[in-house]
């Protein structure tokens, strides 16, 4: 029978096709539209937002510890609740072991008037920030009140502790719960000059000083806001050093011509778990958070210094390739449904899911090995529904008569089809629904 029609329907098979993915495509959007509009499906539209096919790649990379090794060109020394003239100690004693770049995670905001303690501790940070040109303090982005994906301008240190060098602390504004990615800059209209402000990342402007080659080089890699943050794995990412263990007597040569990142993992050493400043990553970690925001700031600086940072397609490539899979899928489908029928209702489902394993291992596999991220996201959703929208686009033809490859077996003559087409203009199967019955 395949080779009897084959010729006469070949064409309307790659219709077929066509259709139920297009259809397919519609009846996603038109569900995705619901989920999103509707406050009852909140929980679906959140489950959504944060979910990542990606995260188990880095599931897997936190439980490989012999292969992933420790970054040993960033350290992260916690300064806890450190009052200014604690932190200025610590940076005295770091500085004399000539690291390449500090960043600090903080901002201080205002000059203390108050107490002559307050004064004298706000001039001995002055100092120990300008002791040497190689520091980097963090600044917060001012958002609009509407658009709060709109920057107004920056917080950042107050003038007296010096003209610093600084880059603004905030991650990615956009997805939900889990931070996946970080805004590479920020841009506001400056008040004054009317003219447009670009902030660098806080990670990115330490890169800028530690390398200004390889921080071009990260700029220049394509022009959006967003990247994505290709977390490092292992137990131990980085080597983390408490305050505590910062003084006179210690020998920090470790820290020469590298990068320490000054920020708060806790309190002091061995303090147990708090949320101040802690983050949902993708990373499993055991220590009861994902990770504080200098963790995050130093798996970001370890991406860009390796040139290691991830290849994410936009949104219409990832549609793209959702429509190309599926339509092969469906492709297959209707010639299998109409030429092995016996077996399809059988055995299509976990040739489905099957299909759908494969696809994301495929994806896991490419991002894992290349570093190229796929959002198959639609691509499985698409899959899930094409059979539905098969057997509903199948009973649709049948219903009226009309003549396709999927039909082919049903035969329908020139008058059936006919006179299924004046019932439709007559709108008579409306009417007939509603025809009182002579019983």
């Amino acid at each position: 029978m395949a080779k009897k029609y084959a010729d006469r329907y070949g064409p309307l098979l790659l219709l077929d096709a066509g259709l139920i993915t297009f259809f397919t495509a519609i009846v996603v959007m038109f569900m995705w539209a619901i989920i999103d509009s509707a406050d009852i499906f909140n929980p679906f539209d959140d489950y959504i937002d944060n979910f990542d096919y990606s995260d188990l790649v880095y599931s897997e990379m936190s439980r490989k510890d012999d292969i992933y090794k420790t970054d040993t060109n960033i350290y992260i020394v916690n300064i806890g609740e450190l009052s200014r003239g604690e932190l200025a100690q610590k940076i005295n004693i770091i500085q004399k072991f000539e690291p390449r770049v500090i960043g600090i995670d903080a901002v201080f905001k205002e000059q203390r008037t108050g107490s002559l303690q307050e004064i004298m501790e706000d001039m001995a940070l002055k100092q120990a920030l300008n002791a040497k040109p190689n520091i980097v303090m963090g600044a917060f982005g001012i958002y609009d009140t509407i658009d709060d994906d709109k920057s107004n301008g920056v917080i950042r240190t107050n003038e007296f502790f010096g003209d610093l060098p600084y880059g603004h602390l905030e991650f990615s504004r956009n997805g939900g719960l889990i931070h996946r990615e970080f805004d590479k800059f920020i841009r506001y209209t400056d008040t004054i000059t009317n003219e447009p402000v670009t902030i660098n990342a806080f990670s990115a402007a330490i890169v800028s000083m530690y390398d200004n080659d390889m921080f071009l080089k990260f700029a220049k890699r394509n022009k959006k806001q967003t990247e994505c943050i290709n977390f490092r794995g292992g137990s131990m990412p980085f080597i983390k050093i408490d305050y505590e263990d910062i003084n006179d007597s210690c020998n920090l040569s470790m820290f020469r011509d590298n990068i320490v990142l000054l920020g708060y993992l806790g309190m002091y050493k061995g303090a147990p778990m708090d949320t101040i400043d802690a983050f949902f990553t993708p990373l499993k970690r055991c220590e009861g958070y994902d990770a504080k925001g200098i963790e995050l700031h130093a798996h970001i600086i370890s991406m860009i210094m390796n040139d290691d940072c991830l290849v994410t397609l936009e949104e219409w490539q990832n549609y793209a390739i959702a429509f190309i899979i599926t339509f092969f899928f469906v492709l297959w489908l209707v010639y299998w449904y109409v030429f092995g029928a016996k077996f399809f209702d059988i055995l299509s489902k976990p040739i489905q899911f099957l299909l759908i394993a494969v696809v994301l291992l495929i994806s896991y596999y490419v991002m894992k090995e290349f570093g190229i991220k796929v959002d198959m996201m639609p691509s499985g959703i698409m899959l899930i529904f094409c059979i539905e929208v098969l057997y509903l686009y199948e009973e649709t033809l049948e219903l009226f008569k009309i003549d396709s490859f999927i039909t082919q077996t049903f035969k329908y003559t020139k008058d059936e089809r006919n006179k299924v087409l004046r019932s439709i203009v007559r709108f008579e199967f409306i009417r007939n629904k509603f025809k009182r019955s002579d019983k």
